[in-house]
């Protein structure tokens, strides 16, 4: 009840502000704490922790917001519609996670209603992979204290039966169709240039008939994050682009079993299965500066194809990143050190971190943080009629976070390949 009334009286305090777009770009990562409504007397913990990612980015097709991803349909007059994912959390004490790994993503339409600039109503058709349903309805503003960007809400959630025995009841027990309603706040503080400190809370009042389950022993649900983000400087223009080109990189790469330290050491210790991976990522321009220093920045979405070997099928990557390059000061020479963040999903796990999960006795996880770190040389340097061409090497890596991420698994490994590039920007 303290929470409730302690979110009540921040809505309270909105009134007055400046509004402001929730349009951004850019990456964060918040430490994540959720109250635990499941009973279990093997377990005494009350709340779980979690390390969570975030992209941000928004055009006139798709936006990230968070950990909510969508394409924009069609909008008539103060009407939006767009298909978005969402991604939600099982809260469910650690010790379980790996093993059951219940965080899963959302799948729907919206329709979303603009009463004023920064003030709408959504409307959501959701259900999971398992075409278990729930419909929200949302209140939401955009309001800013010079620095402070806030966005308040409020929803209903309705859900279905098959929803609430798979989410609460954990199969476990039938639990009937219900309704939930929560009240949460989204905070941005800008510290400097593109810096921000992100911060969030919401609480949720169970469902009627959650709330009389043998499964739960609690009326209501909490979780708050905090943390850092890297994002679009409100002091220039949003999207700061000039010169700058798309590329498209071609890359071909061979696993090593060296982990990420040993690698950038140059301490890496061959693949005796020699397996390989080729891939290409496009490259979209989104600043020619970062924390006011000549760092482009990109959006690079890219599709990865692990080639077959005696060990391995073929099995396919797509990962969507940020990434940043930075050109040395050197005269005559063009060399650029890069470096991007961003989420990585295979159709199922490699062999080389398969062999380290089953070692480490980890159920595997097809999803994980993706990291690449990378040089390059412009070949203009070499031949005029090359000056848009690069060619590099990069360190391409899946990371489960130290089991710091139920998203990822809650494992601790991930797997490096060793890579070698051309670039064109066109």
């Amino acid at each position: 009840m303290r929470f409730f009334i302690l979110l009540g009286a921040s809505m309270l305090v909105l009134m007055g502000a400046d509004e402001y777009s929730d349009q951004a770009w850019g990456a964060g990562a918040v430490g994540r704490v959720a109250s635990i409504p499941y009973a279990d007397e093997a377990v005494e913990d009350e709340d779980v922790s979690n390390f969570v990612p975030l992209l941000f980015y928004e055009n006139e097709h798709i936006y990230l917001h968070g950990l909510t991803y969508g394409i924009k349909l069609y909008d008539i007059d103060n009407l939006h519609f767009s298909a978005l994912s969402r991604v939600r959390f099982l809260d469910i004490p650690e010790v379980y996670q790996n093993r059951v790994q219940g965080d899963t993503i959302d799948y729907g339409l919206r329709g979303r209603y603009f009463i004023q600039k920064n003030q709408y109503f959504d409307i959501e058709i959701m259900e999971n992979n398992d075409h278990n349903s729930h419909l929200n309805l949302t209140y939401s503003s955009n309001l800013a204290y010079n620095d402070l960007f806030l966005e308040p809400s409020i929803t209903a959630r309705l859900k279905d039966e098959q929803f609430n025995t798979q989410y609460y009841g954990l199969d476990r027990e039938t639990i009937k169709a219900d309704a939930d309603l929560s009240v949460g706040i989204d905070l941005k503080y800008h510290i400097y240039s593109n810096l921000y400190f992100l911060a969030g809370a919401k609480a949720t009042i169970l469902g009627a008939n959650v709330q009389k389950s043998a499964v739960t022993d609690e009326d209501y649900a909490y979780n708050v994050t905090a943390g850092i983000g890297i994002l679009n400087s409100k002091n220039r223009p949003f999207f700061d682009v000039d010169e700058m080109k798309p590329y498209l990189r071609l890359a071909h790469g061979w696993a090593t079993p060296s982990n990420i330290g040993e690698v950038l050491a140059g301490d890496t210790v061959t693949d005796v299965h020699n397996n390989q991976l080729t891939s290409i990522f496009y490259g979209h321009p989104v600043s020619k500066t970062l924390f006011n220093q000549p760092i482009e920045v990109y959006l690079t979405p890219g599709l990865v194809f692990h080639h077959h070997s005696h060990v391995q099928e073929s099995l396919q990557e797509a990962d969507l990143a940020f990434k940043c390059y930075y050109t040395l000061p050197i005269p005559k020479v063009d060399l650029r050190l890069g470096l991007a963040e961003g989420f990585s999903y295979v159709s199922r796990p490699t062999y080389i971190e398969a062999v380290e999960m089953e070692q480490k006795g980890y159920y595997n996880s097809k999803t994980m943080l993706y990291l690449d770190a990378s040089a390059d040389l412009n070949l203009g340097a070499f031949d005029e009629t090359l000056d848009s061409l690069w060619i590099g090497t990069a360190i391409q890596h899946r990371s489960s976070v130290f089991e710091e991420s139920s998203l990822f698994g809650r494992i601790k490994g991930g797997s490096n390949y060793n890579t070698i590039y051309l670039q064109w920007h066109f």
